[in-house]
């Protein structure tokens, strides 16, 4: 009878979490970096490769797999989410396995729960991107590497080879969660640290043929400036406010957006998070060995981002690491588990009204994400409708960057004249040659008489001004539409310059 009650209640959580993953999979229209996957995944096999070595930030498997899911279902939104939706409920279940193996059924039950209600895990789980699977093989090669210390075996060793490659291939913070397993295992599992060693030159061997595309990434300097230098730091507070309640609450950052509230705001916010994490940590250092499983992965991934992140080196969005949700959330159950346990007498009681103030946070967030057309940016099927509503056969299409390009035909597949410009050559001044010049656009004007611009981000409205005033001489704006993210601006010629 023991184990029926945790496992209803452990179906109930998944069923739950189910429910809001699914839900509206297809509601918001893709962004940027979905419609890159799509766009990877309509690619030749053969292509894929090349294509990520000189033009993306990551490793290929997420890729493969979404080349292969479109041979089955398709490219429509609904489609491309499926797999992230898939791979987050299925967290939600290893969260709670790997809760039970540090810790009792009410603090697995719990951490699942936490993840199943998660708008940071809901999120991530409906975005067709590599973060979702990324935590789902985090708590697979965790849960398989605490079984290989405990039972051994070149099964489950070589299971747990293959677990930690597929990490690694999935996005390159899986190496961060390896790296947690080797101080892990040489602090806590010594005797374990030989096979350890051993299982990771069978990574390293099966890592080997991407090696070659991750230095074209590196020397190609791949995602900069996105990457590098100023243009967002890691701000913790925000993190952890994704992390606690899926953030956007009270000036906090969001999956996509800095926050507006300054540190001492934050520290005030999340003081009951914060609290909470410490006692948690607290009740846990009689058993270290499992403190120290499900604190490092955080813990590794958290000062070496960080590090780079204050150092300018490198440049952190808070939505990558969601991965790191069910670690958090074994802790944060842990510490809910022992303040209710301060309330004698009324452990249940208290245990309910810390998971209610709980979900007094999250159901907002989830409130805003499902129904607020505000709080996602980059809306381009509405931008797409608008120029399919508005436009003429043979009008031209100038896109600044090439992901505008890519998010927009995602939506509008019709036949069309286009040119895509980078930021720089769209935006340079009378100072410098520009790269698109009066000349290229006489030539436009004469052989086309509607011109739309469409740019996204890094492009910046005073760029947007400076392209418009090189094209003034022989077009004439006529209409404009500013969406989050995105400029459609159209552009008629004059009557001289189309002659």
């Amino acid at each position: 009878m023991k184990w029926r009650a945790p496992g209803a209640a452990l179906a109930g959580i998944i069923a739950v979490a189910a429910v809001l993953r699914f839900s509206l999979l297809g509601q918001n229209s893709l962004w940027f970096d979905e419609a890159w996957m799509a766009w990877i995944g309509q690619q030749r096999w053969q292509d894929i490769v090349p294509l990520l070595a000189a033009g993306d930030a990551h490793p290929p498997l997420s890729y493969f797999l979404m080349k292969a899911w479109i041979g089955i279902a398709g490219d429509g939104e609904s489609a491309l989410r499926f797999l992230s939706a898939c791979c987050s409920v299925l967290s939600v279940a290893l969260t709670y396995a790997l809760a039970r193996r540090v810790s009792t059924a009410p603090v697995g039950l719990l951490s699942a729960f936490v993840v199943g209600v998660s708008p940071f895990a809901v999120m991530a789980g409906q975005d067709a991107r590599m973060y979702a699977l990324l935590g789902t093989l985090a708590l697979a090669s965790t849960l398989a590497l605490v079984a290989c210390c405990e039972r051994g075996g070149v099964l489950r060793w070589g299971g747990y080879v293959l677990l930690a490659a597929a990490t690694i291939y999935t996005h390159y913070f899986g190496g961060l969660v390896i790296l947690a397993h080797g101080i892990w295992v040489a602090w806590y599992e010594r005797p374990h640290l030989a096979p350890w060693l051993l299982a990771m030159g069978g990574v390293a061997s099966l890592y080997l043929p991407w090696a070659p595309s991750l230095w074209h990434q590196i020397a190609n300097e791949n995602g900069w400036p996105w990457y590098r230098r100023g243009a967002f730091v890691l701000h913790p507070g925000d993190l952890l406010g994704l992390m606690a309640f899926g953030g956007s609450l009270f000036g906090m950052g969001s999956y996509f957006f800095p926050g507006t509230v300054g540190p001492a705001g934050q520290v005030l916010i999340l003081l009951p998070f914060l609290v909470t994490l410490w006692r948690g940590a607290a009740s846990w250092m009689s058993d270290r060995r499992s403190l120290a499983l499900v604190g490092l992965p955080f813990v590794v991934t958290g000062v070496a981002t960080a590090s780079a992140s204050f150092a300018r080196v490198l440049i952190f969005y808070p939505r990558w690491f969601s991965f790191l949700l069910p670690f958090y959330a074994v802790l944060l159950a842990r510490g809910l588990e022992d303040i209710a346990g301060r309330w004698q007498g009324r452990r249940g009681e208290a245990l309910a009204l810390l998971t209610a103030g709980l979900l007094a946070f999250g159901v907002p967030v989830l409130d805003r994400y499902y129904f607020d057309p505000g709080f996602r940016p980059y809306p381009w099927r509405a931008a797409a409708d608008l120029v399919r509503r508005e436009g003429r056969p043979g009008d031209f299409l100038l896109f600044v960057n090439g992901s505008a390009e890519i998010a927009f035909t995602y939506y509008f597949r019709e036949p069309h004249p286009s040119l895509a410009l980078t930021p720089v050559e769209a935006a340079q001044g009378a100072d410098r040659d520009p790269a698109f010049t009066g000349i290229q656009a006489r030539a436009l004007a004469k052989r086309y008489r509607r011109l739309w611009i469409i740019a996204t981000v890094p492009f910046t409205p005073d760029q947007m001004e400076r392209l418009r005033s090189r094209l003034e001489q022989v077009y004439q704006a006529v209409g404009a539409r500013i969406y989050p993210g995105i400029w459609v601006h159209l552009l008629e010629a004059r009557r001289a310059a189309s002659r």
